[in-house]
């Protein structure tokens, strides 16, 4: 067995080394995006983004496989690895909520969230492979986090954000942020609009009846029409013209989000059945 001597200075050792690679880290994403602007996401979409996400998972499993004699393994599934995650977390959600156009393709957040996925699966691992009645509540929990990251950050590339203005002429035509215009394979047009005033002192409330496809639907604030499982329709904004009036619509397919929403009910589970089990360890050190 090893001294107490060297486990000290293995530990002194571990602490200056895992800040000065944070920093460093910090540093070179810092750069990158101030030299390049964000992360171009959209180079990766469908499929090099599942190209992307296999080989990752293949790399850490070789690395988990290989945990006895791999050093950057056990960094990824210590007990710092895991602090340092909650703290990746903390401060993009706190970055991203005090800005006022955020962005999460910036450097930074891309790898914060492929730090803190790296870390997750890792521990997911090693919990599947632990003894004891807790191990599958372990399981449940993390993994359904990971799909839940997982969803949202591989599927990125593959989300398309579309806005177009719609007045009582059919159009397919919509634009992208940067302006793109994108060819829908349907036509939306404006039937009926209406302006109200809320209750108790409330922002004015707005809808509109639009025909979507040769089908009427209502859309109000905050109550998108679910076109498909993975296209939602919006309306964002209104105005007047010497036409008439019309609305701009916004237009979000997330094809991945059936796999978050997914995640999301594992990980609410797990939570739920670890609050019920109770405050256990696990046999295995996880």
């Amino acid at each position: 067995m090893p001294c107490m001597r060297c486990m000290q200075k293995e530990r002194e050792y571990r602490y200056p080394v895992g800040a000065i690679v944070t920093a460093v880290v910090a540093i070179l994403t810092t750069t990158l995006q101030g030299v390049v602007g964000d992360f171009p996401v959209a180079l990766f979409s469908f499929p090099l983004n599942i190209i992307a996400m296999m080989l990752w998972l293949v790399s850490l499993t070789v690395i988990y496989r290989n945990r006895g004699t791999s050093r950057l393994c056990r960094v990824l599934m210590s007990r710092s690895a895991t602090w340092l995650s909650l703290l990746v977390m903390a401060t993009i959600g706190l970055v991203l909520g005090l800005q006022r156009m955020p962005s999460s393709a910036s450097w930074g957040v891309v790898v914060g969230l492929l730090y803190v996925m790296s870390h997750l699966y890792l521990i997911t691992l090693r919990g599947m492979c632990a003894t004891g009645a807790v191990r599958w509540r372990f399981t449940l929990l993390h993994l359904g986090l990971l799909i839940a990251l997982g969803a949202g950050f591989w599927g990125a590339p593959d989300r398309v954000q579309l806005r177009m203005a719609v007045d009582g002429r059919a159009n397919n035509v919509a634009y992208t942020m940067s302006g793109e215009a994108h060819t829908l394979d349907y036509y939306i047009s404006l039937k009926e609009f209406s302006v109200r005033p809320g209750g108790g002192g409330e922002h004015m409330q707005y809808e509109a009846t639009v025909t979507v496809d040769r089908e009427d639907v209502v859309l109000r604030v905050n109550h998108p029409y679910s076109r498909t499982w993975a296209e939602k329709i919006y309306i964002v904004n209104h105005g007047a013209q010497p036409a008439g009036n019309y609305v701009v619509v916004e237009i979000v397919i997330e094809p991945w989000q059936w796999l978050s929403a997914a995640g999301i009910v594992m990980l609410i589970v797990g939570a739920v059945l670890m609050f019920l089990r109770g405050p256990r360890r696990l046999n295995g050190d996880v």
